[in-house]
């Protein structure tokens, strides 16, 4: 057990400070999403609302917990009628604030608990406010914000275990939050793990967890997965098979697990580092780093003097919680690809035990408090930036009009594909404005309203979400070749009744890029009459910021039985 007052250091003003803050930052946030949000609902987010239109128990990819939330959210926001603001973006993306603010108050009250100074608590953060993807993440209503609110509450939970032994319902309250983590994505299977890693190495620990309420609450966390079990029982254990490949496995999914050459898994490593440095505004990456090399020194130096220093047990907490699924992710990268996001509940443990360097240090060095608030300031006005880099867009469009209608434009420096990591979320309501008037041009020559279709999953929801009327946009990846998703479980374009093509003789308008052998192998076939592809391109302030590849074509009868290995690479 650890003393709770002992040497705590106390400043109510620097506590209460650090959670007008976290409020503060949630109310701008809120400002910002209805104040004429300049980044459109993301392809994963647009994805997720669409499971909420079709309510399960589980879904391809992930469990169902997303798709509850964006329901929810999307009811409220119905209730209170303010759901036809900006297409219901930010009513959606509402429930992040709230998930962000959760995860915000958790993190200074768990700070100032673990190193026992209030001053903890506004250290973590002020640093959290100059992480810039931490700035951009909380407005984003994916599966992170209420994962990453599910491990912050977890972790905080299992401490105050340690902290108090004797009462059982800090522990299971952590193991609720760890199965209905779960229930967003699977990855809080690794609390258990680390938990095991902190026990290994330290006795207090040890002795919190080592009993049968730590048996009661696994039970607990095992019980809360009844739905995607049962999901995935009456669906091949399709989501199982989705995750393995993910992981590297091969062969239990099409298109996907191969590792390929060993020095790619080395480049991945690489590209995987810079993009968690990049993603923390690179001077922080390289402080945290410093700070949890000073952890572990500090750490193995308590151990050399006693076994119960608190010093080495909170050591032990916050390294087991920060470093072991960072590292899984890294040399993952060896055997199969990662996405940026992934290791980010990581950075709670993470963010904590920096705050702890920083009080420690900051009364001792000048210098030492320059470098940090300088970087903070960085990394505030770097957050700033990346949510509102259209105010450079103007002038990136005066200089690419000369190279207008040529393929040095989307090469080109200026190009906000080249410099804006938003780009991708930008322009996506003008999409689906020019795909509603490539459809109503169809509709205009046939006198018969078309299909639309996405060569790409995630182009598809993105599509559907921003046309008028959000008629229902199909995906046609799997068919030409690549991975499997959502709509391979849902009723396809090629759907029969009682053996009969639902969509025959139906024309589609198909967008995105198709390969070679799917043309002329699935998708030629499969119609009447296809007409040759276009370029069509998306105006956003000034500029092009992406081409479609539009196909018109007519009379569907139905894919033929054979599809290619080849891996379609959607356009942007």
């Amino acid at each position: 057990m650890i003393s709770q007052n002992a040497d705590f250091v106390r400043r109510p003003r620097l506590l209460w400070l650090a959670l007008g803050l976290v409020l503060v930052g949630a109310v701008l946030n809120v400002y910002f999403l209805f104040s004429n949000c300049p980044l459109d609902l993301a392809e994963d987010e647009s994805h997720y609302w669409l499971w909420a239109q079709h309510l399960d128990y589980g879904y391809y990819s992930k469990p169902a917990g997303i798709a509850w939330v964006m329901y929810a959210a999307q009811r409220v926001a119905e209730f209170f009628g303010y759901w036809h603001i900006d297409h219901g973006m930010p009513a959606l993306r509402l429930a992040s604030i709230v998930f962000g603010l959760g995860s915000g108050l958790l993190s200074a009250l768990l700070a100032r608990r673990i190193w026992r100074d209030d001053r903890a608590a506004i250290a973590v953060i002020a640093l959290s406010a100059g992480v810039p993807m931490f700035a951009v993440g909380s407005l984003l209503i994916t599966i992170d914000a209420p994962m990453y609110f599910c491990w912050a509450a977890a972790v905080y939970c299992l401490w105050r275990r340690v902290e108090s032994p004797s009462k059982p319902h800090w522990l299971y309250t952590a193991a609720f939050f760890i199965g209905l983590g779960m229930l967003f994505k699977p990855v809080l299977i690794a609390i258990p793990l680390c938990l095991l890693l902190a026990m290994r190495f330290d006795a207090t620990i040890r002795a919190a967890f080592n009993n049968r309420h730590a048996l009661f609450g696994s039970l607990l966390i095992l019980l809360m997965q009844t739905p995607v079990v049962i999901w995935n029982y009456a669906h091949d254990w399709v989501t199982f098979r989705h995750i393995g490949t993910q992981g590297g496995l091969k062969g239990l999914e099409s298109g996907h697990g191969s590792s390929g050459p060993w020095y790619k898994g080395l480049a991945r490593m690489a590209e995987y580092l810079g993009g968690q440095a990049g993603g923390m505004g690179g001077i922080i990456f390289v402080l945290l780093v410093i700070a949890i090399v000073w952890a572990v020194r500090e750490t193995r130096n308590a151990k050399l003097k006693t076994q119960n220093d608190p010093t080495r047990t909170r050591g032990v907490f916050l390294l087991a919680f920060a470093l072991p699924l960072w590292l899984f992710y890294f040399f993952l990268n060896l055997v199969a690809g990662t996405q940026p996001n992934w290791p980010a509940t990581s950075y709670f443990a993470a963010m904590i035990l920096m705050a702890g360097w920083v009080v420690h240090f900051w009364p001792q060095d000048r210098g030492f408090r320059f470098w940090i608030i300088g970087t903070i300031l960085f990394g505030v006005l770097a957050g700033s930036f990346m949510k509102n880099t259209q105010l450079l867009y103007p002038t990136a469009a005066a200089k690419l009009e000369p190279k207008r209608g040529t393929p040095a434009y989307f090469n080109n420096a200026w190009h906000p594909r080249r410099w804006d990591l938003s780009a991708r979320i930008r322009g996506l309501e003008e999409r689906g404005q020019v795909i509603a008037r490539l459809a109503a041009q169809m509709k205009e020559q046939t006198g018969r309203e078309p299909l639309i279709a996405a060569t790409r999953w995630d182009d598809a929801s993105s599509i559907q979400y921003y046309l008028p009327g959000r008629p229902f946009v199909f995906s046609i990846m799997s068919a030409i070749g690549g991975r499997e998703s959502q709509y391979d479980i849902w009723p396809g374009l090629d759907q029969r009744t009682s053996g009969q093509l639902v969509h025959a003789g139906r024309d589609v308008l198909i967008i995105g890029d198709i390969p070679p052998a799917a043309l002329e192998q699935v998708v030629t076939p499969a119609f009447d009459r296809l007409d040759a592809a276009e370029r069509v391109g998306v105006e956003y302030h000034g500029l092009v910021l992406r081409e479609l590849t539009v196909r018109r074509a007519y009379g569907f009868k139905g894919w033929p039985n054979a599809t290619p290995t080849a891996t379609t690479q959607g356009a942007h």
